[in-house]
Protein backbone atom coordinates (compact mmCIF):
# COMPACT_ATOMS: atom_id res chain seq x y z
CA UNK A 1 0.00 0.00 0.00
CA UNK A 2 2.85 2.51 -1.25
CA UNK A 3 2.31 5.33 -3.37
CA UNK A 4 5.11 6.22 -6.16
CA UNK A 5 5.12 9.49 -4.26
CA UNK A 6 5.84 7.60 -1.19
CA UNK A 7 8.72 4.86 -2.69
CA UNK A 8 10.36 8.77 -3.77
CA UNK A 9 10.59 9.26 0.28
CA UNK A 10 11.76 6.28 1.13
CA UNK A 11 14.30 5.55 -1.45
CA UNK A 12 15.17 9.37 -0.73
CA UNK A 13 15.99 8.31 3.16
CA UNK A 14 17.54 5.31 2.39
CA UNK A 15 20.39 6.86 0.22
CA UNK A 16 20.94 9.75 3.19
CA UNK A 17 20.90 6.76 5.30
CA UNK A 18 23.44 4.41 3.30
CA UNK A 19 25.18 6.85 1.58
CA UNK A 20 24.62 4.34 -1.54
CA UNK A 21 21.99 5.28 -4.85
CA UNK A 22 19.15 3.66 -5.08
CA UNK A 23 15.98 4.22 -7.21
CA UNK A 24 12.96 2.33 -8.97
CA UNK A 25 14.09 0.28 -11.77
CA UNK A 26 12.83 1.55 -15.02
CA UNK A 27 10.58 0.01 -17.94
CA UNK A 28 13.36 -1.75 -19.14
CA UNK A 29 15.32 -2.82 -16.66
CA UNK A 30 11.98 -4.55 -14.48
CA UNK A 31 11.67 -6.67 -17.58
CA UNK A 32 15.08 -7.36 -18.15
CA UNK A 33 15.02 -8.86 -14.59
CA UNK A 34 11.84 -10.69 -14.83
CA UNK A 35 13.09 -12.35 -17.75
CA UNK A 36 16.58 -13.24 -16.66
CA UNK A 37 17.58 -14.33 -20.35
CA UNK A 38 14.83 -17.10 -20.66
CA UNK A 39 12.16 -17.46 -22.68
CA UNK A 40 9.95 -18.69 -20.58
CA UNK A 41 5.83 -17.65 -20.13
CA UNK A 42 5.84 -16.73 -16.47
CA UNK A 43 9.55 -15.48 -15.66
CA UNK A 44 10.81 -17.94 -14.53
CA UNK A 45 8.70 -20.92 -15.55
CA UNK A 46 6.18 -22.26 -17.85
CA UNK A 47 3.87 -22.23 -15.21
CA UNK A 48 2.37 -19.46 -13.42
CA UNK A 49 1.76 -21.32 -10.03
CA UNK A 50 5.34 -22.00 -9.56
CA UNK A 51 6.36 -18.57 -9.66
CA UNK A 52 3.22 -16.43 -8.88
CA UNK A 53 0.15 -15.18 -6.54
CA UNK A 54 -2.47 -14.21 -8.46
CA UNK A 55 -6.41 -14.62 -7.83
CA UNK A 56 -6.20 -18.26 -8.79
CA UNK A 57 -3.97 -19.41 -6.34
CA UNK A 58 -4.43 -16.65 -3.40
CA UNK A 59 -7.38 -17.73 -1.42
CA UNK A 60 -6.94 -15.46 1.51
CA UNK A 61 -6.95 -12.40 0.02
CA UNK A 62 -3.96 -10.44 0.34
CA UNK A 63 -0.37 -10.25 -0.28
CA UNK A 64 2.17 -13.33 0.84
CA UNK A 65 5.89 -13.51 2.05
CA UNK A 66 8.80 -13.17 -0.72
CA UNK A 67 9.94 -16.28 -1.81
CA UNK A 68 7.65 -18.80 -1.27
CA UNK A 69 7.38 -19.36 -5.55
CA UNK A 70 10.32 -20.13 -7.25
CA UNK A 71 12.87 -17.95 -7.93
CA UNK A 72 13.94 -17.22 -11.90
CA UNK A 73 17.13 -17.97 -13.04
CA UNK A 74 18.77 -14.91 -11.54
CA UNK A 75 17.10 -15.66 -8.55
CA UNK A 76 14.82 -12.72 -8.15
CA UNK A 77 11.64 -13.59 -6.78
CA UNK A 78 8.15 -12.64 -6.92
CA UNK A 79 8.90 -11.05 -10.11
CA UNK A 80 5.32 -11.49 -11.08
CA UNK A 81 1.79 -11.60 -9.22
CA UNK A 82 1.84 -11.13 -5.55
CA UNK A 83 2.25 -6.89 -5.69
CA UNK A 84 2.18 -4.77 -8.92
CA UNK A 85 5.59 -3.29 -8.92
CA UNK A 86 6.24 0.74 -9.38
CA UNK A 87 8.69 1.96 -12.12
CA UNK A 88 10.47 4.88 -12.89
CA UNK A 89 9.16 5.91 -16.18
CA UNK A 90 6.21 7.81 -16.99
CA UNK A 91 3.25 6.73 -18.34
CA UNK A 92 2.87 5.90 -22.20
CA UNK A 93 0.63 3.71 -24.05
CA UNK A 94 3.35 1.72 -25.68
CA UNK A 95 6.79 1.80 -26.32
CA UNK A 96 7.46 3.48 -29.53
CA UNK A 97 9.82 6.58 -28.99
CA UNK A 98 11.46 4.91 -25.35
CA UNK A 99 14.76 6.51 -24.81
CA UNK A 100 17.58 4.09 -25.45
CA UNK A 101 20.01 2.24 -23.22
CA UNK A 102 16.83 0.90 -20.88
CA UNK A 103 16.53 4.69 -19.83
CA UNK A 104 13.45 6.04 -18.05
CA UNK A 105 10.88 7.62 -19.60
CA UNK A 106 10.05 11.00 -18.75
CA UNK A 107 7.50 11.91 -21.54
CA UNK A 108 4.27 11.28 -21.60
CA UNK A 109 1.95 11.23 -18.59
CA UNK A 110 4.04 12.03 -15.83
CA UNK A 111 1.03 11.55 -12.87
CA UNK A 112 0.93 8.31 -14.13
CA UNK A 113 3.75 5.80 -13.68
CA UNK A 114 4.01 2.45 -15.09
CA UNK A 115 3.54 -0.63 -12.70
CA UNK A 116 4.62 -4.26 -13.63
CA UNK A 117 4.44 -7.62 -12.76
CA UNK A 118 0.49 -7.74 -11.36
CA UNK A 119 -0.29 -8.80 -8.19
CA UNK A 120 -2.53 -11.49 -6.01
CA UNK A 121 -5.83 -10.28 -7.00
CA UNK A 122 -5.19 -10.24 -10.87
CA UNK A 123 -5.91 -12.95 -13.89
CA UNK A 124 -3.11 -14.97 -15.28
CA UNK A 125 -3.50 -12.42 -18.35
CA UNK A 126 -2.06 -9.53 -15.89
CA UNK A 127 1.12 -11.77 -14.54
CA UNK A 128 2.93 -11.72 -17.87
CA UNK A 129 6.37 -9.96 -18.66
CA UNK A 130 4.84 -7.88 -21.14
CA UNK A 131 1.70 -6.75 -19.00
CA UNK A 132 1.56 -2.91 -17.91
CA UNK A 133 -0.29 -0.54 -16.39
CA UNK A 134 -0.22 3.03 -15.46
CA UNK A 135 -1.44 3.64 -12.30
CA UNK A 136 -1.39 7.64 -10.33
CA UNK A 137 1.18 8.33 -8.42
CA UNK A 138 -0.32 9.49 -5.20
CA UNK A 139 -2.70 6.44 -5.88
CA UNK A 140 -2.09 3.76 -2.33
CA UNK A 141 -3.62 0.59 -3.46
CA UNK A 142 -3.34 -2.49 -1.66
CA UNK A 143 -1.85 -4.29 -4.51
CA UNK A 144 1.05 -1.90 -4.99
CA UNK A 145 4.82 -2.58 -3.84
CA UNK A 146 8.21 -2.20 -5.15
CA UNK A 147 12.03 -2.94 -5.64
CA UNK A 148 14.72 -0.60 -5.80
CA UNK A 149 18.04 -0.97 -7.97
CA UNK A 150 21.59 -0.02 -6.38
CA UNK A 151 23.64 2.30 -8.77
CA UNK A 152 26.98 1.16 -8.83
Amino acid sequence: EVSWDDVQQFIDKLNRQTGQRYRLPTEAEWYAACQAGSRHEYCGSDSIDAVAWYRENSSDDGTHPVGQKQANAWGLYDMLGNVGEWTADCWNPDHRGAPAQGLAREDGDCWLRAVRGGAWDDAPVGLRAAYRVGSPVVVRLYSRGFRVVREE
